[in-house]
């Protein structure tokens, strides 16, 4: 379970996640039940960037609808 202080970063429906041990950040997507992991990096610049970049995404496909 993912605890609110190893959330490092949130766009939207898309969040970032810590995790210290492996010294990785992964991206994650939120749905209606649960978040699904779309990938991971080695650093945090990496992680946001496509963080924002789904959470921008997922934004215009709202719009569209």
């Amino acid at each position: 379970m993912t605890k609110l202080s190893e959330i490092v970063f949130e766009s939207g429906d898309v969040w970032v996640h810590e995790d210290k041990k492996r010294g990785i950040y992964t991206v994650f997507v939120n749905g209606i039940t649960h978040a699904t992991s779309d990938s991971a990096y080695s650093t945090l610049d990496l992680a946001q960037a496509r963080a924002e970049y789904l959470a921008r995404r997922i934004n215009e496909r709202k719009r569209r609808q």
